[in-house]
């Protein structure tokens, strides 16, 4: 089976890898600031392997599903605020825990896509 250089070889949604355009170069390739999880790695086509890039969209839903799998990080002191009768968690206590929840955090530190793979259900395709 051939891969296409452009796109995921988990989903074939396009991967936007920078060695993979013929666009002029931008910078520095989108995952090149991301964990790729061995549990992630592992699910890549042996031939495809070295070859294609994964999408941020897989590597993100599969980081959370790493993340959720693990207890929740105990708060301590200035992870959360109390403001009425509501807890108000901190970005540091979100990066902590390692995903967004989908419930609209003040604090939320995750950017739309992750949102958007936090929302209920995102994840159980």
């Amino acid at each position: 089976m051939s891969f296409c250089p452009a796109t995921c070889p988990l989903c074939g949604r396009e991967n936007e890898c920078q060695f993979a355009t013929t666009s002029a170069y931008k910078g520095k390739c989108w995952c090149a600031s991301e964990n790729f999880s061995p549990d992630l790695l592992a699910r890549i086509p042996e031939e495809a392997r070295n070859v294609v890039c994964v999408c941020r969209r897989c590597v993100v839903a599969a980081n959370f599903a790493e993340a959720k799998a693990r207890p929740l990080p105990r708060p301590i002191a200035g992870d959360f605020y109390i403001e009425g009768e509501h807890v108000v968690f901190t970005a540091e206590y979100h990066r902590r825990r390692g995903y967004c929840c989908g419930s609209g955090c003040r604090h939320c530190p995750f950017d739309s896509l992750e949102r958007e793979l936090g929302a209920p259900g995102a994840l159980t395709d």
